[in-house]
């Protein structure tokens, strides 16, 4: 998409009128990919299968906006996806400091010479996954396009990333470099010496690897058990993504994620430093009561596939 349009598409998402989100339910399907699921449904519009052009975002966004407008007030529309394989998902970011004016809405310039310390990151996949009942197919699929929909559901993933640098181009969020995490530059056997002594090299392939080994050690570091999170592996709080450390929410309000995260922020903040400190208390225990807010049920969806609804305890 091209500057007139990101502008476009962020101006619709400016300033909307504040209400809340219509009723709907979290799920996490069997593979562990989050979606919000409506009472009603919507027009999932034909997008192309190489990107996500502006008369699919224009039109989903239309939709959502309606719809979720705590997920999506005053984002701002990355040009391309991070990561770039991910094409056939609309990026969205927010960025947001922890203090009282958590966020100062669309204010690039402010940006520029405060650096926000993190930035909320929400994906859509706007591609249909399949499934569709022949009643609800609005258009087929041809040559180059996916097919239109009727569907209740919004497969997302929302995420905070804690921030190194932000690109602005004439009041444009273009991208952003995260804080690096020193566990994700990932070792690789590359070949072997003499006496079978074996070369490494760093391999900072982008998202590219299976970082759950590090997830297990962070989990452990942190004395995280499965009676904290009960979720088990459906889904993970804590994951190594950008080359950083994120915090990942099954939440559908950008103020309410921001609120938790802030609350265990200084948990994820020493994960990144090398410095030898010590985690406070508080933090601590607002990470264990944010962990211990979620449960879960086991459904089947109508075409037979596991899925599980998200149950969460209100923090007060």
């Amino acid at each position: 998409m091209n500057r007139k349009e990101i502008s476009e598409l962020n101006s619709m998402l400016a300033n909307l009128p504040k209400g809340s989100n219509i009723p709907h339910s979290i799920y996490v399907d069997n593979l562990h990919t989050p979606f919000i699921e409506f009472e009603q449904d919507y027009a999932l519009p034909p997008c192309s299968v190489f990107e996500v052009d502006f008369p699919a975002a224009k039109s989903f966004l239309g939709s959502i906006k309606e719809r979720l407008p705590e997920l999506v007030s005053d984002c701002l529309v990355l040009p391309e996806p991070r990561p770039k394989r991910d094409s056939d998902r609309l990026f969205l970011v927010k960025p947001f400091y922890p203090e009282e004016e958590t966020f100062r809405e669309n204010s690039p310039k402010y940006w520029e010479k405060h650096l926000p310390p993190y930035l909320l990151v929400v994906s859509f996949q706007l591609m249909y996954l399949g499934g569709a009942e022949k009643q609800d197919v609005l258009a087929q699929a041809i040559q180059g396009r996916t097919m239109s929909v009727r569907t209740k559901r919004i497969y997302y993933l929302a995420r905070v990333v804690p921030l190194d640098y932000l690109i602005i181009d004439d009041g444009l969020v273009v991208d952003f470099f995260p804080r690096k995490y020193g566990e994700s530059e990932f070792m690789v056997q590359v070949g072997a010496e003499y006496h079978d002594n074996i070369r490494h090299t760093h391999s900072e392939i982008f998202d590219e690897v299976d970082y759950s080994k590090q997830i297990k050690i962070i989990g452990e570091t942190l004395g995280i058990t499965s009676k904290d999170w009960l979720l088990g592996r459906i889904f993970e709080p804590l994951a190594v993504e950008y080359l950083t450390l994120t915090a990942r929410f099954l939440d559908s309000s950008l103020g309410k994620i921001a609120r938790d995260f802030i609350s265990f922020r200084q948990v994820v903040d020493l994960l990144l430093t090398s410095d030898n400190m010590t985690f406070e208390e508080s933090a601590r225990e607002s990470l264990y009561t944010w962990l211990r807010s979620h449960t879960s049920e086991r459904i089947l969806s109508p075409s037979g596939n596991m899925a599980w609804k998200i149950l969460r305890e209100e923090r007060t």
